[in-house]
């Protein structure tokens, strides 16, 4: 690493998982990344490479603790990790660019292809209640 700070350098998560998409999947299955397809290429990413982030919009970003990545769900296009027990989310979110490519490899190499992933939150169904006909 002979002076090349790059390696060090954070590339915010939204853009790491748009990029671990387009040389993950074919062009010929890609479809156009939505805000829900960036949230869960990142949540394959983050099994793999650490994830940074803050709490308040100008602190310096820090490593997250993996366990509290895992409790958390990305949303918003990966630019935040939000939690159902009420904690403020975390947000600024980022990798270092030198696990960019480590993170990649492994995403090819475990076969992932984003084709079948739930992207979009399915919509709540009201249960019906008819009620009994005569008869």
């Amino acid at each position: 690493m002979s002076g090349d700070t790059s390696y060090n350098e954070f590339v915010p998560l939204a853009m790491a998982a748009a990029v671990a998409y387009v040389r993950v999947v074919g062009p010929e299955e890609r479809a156009r990344p939505t805000a829900g397809l960036l949230d869960v290429v990142a949540s394959a990413l983050s099994v793999w490479v650490p994830i940074f982030g803050s709490r308040v919009p100008a602190a310096p970003r820090l490593r997250l603790a993996d366990e509290e990545v895992a409790r958390g769900r990305f949303c918003d296009g990966a630019t935040r990790l939000c939690f159902r027990d009420g904690r403020p989310p975390v947000g600024n979110l980022a990798i270092l660019h030198g696990d960019l490519d480590a993170g990649i490899r492994r995403l090819k190499r475990a076969g992932l292809r984003f084709s079948e992933a739930m992207v979009e939150p399915s919509p709540r169904r009201v249960p019906r209640i008819l009620p009994r006909l005569p008869g």
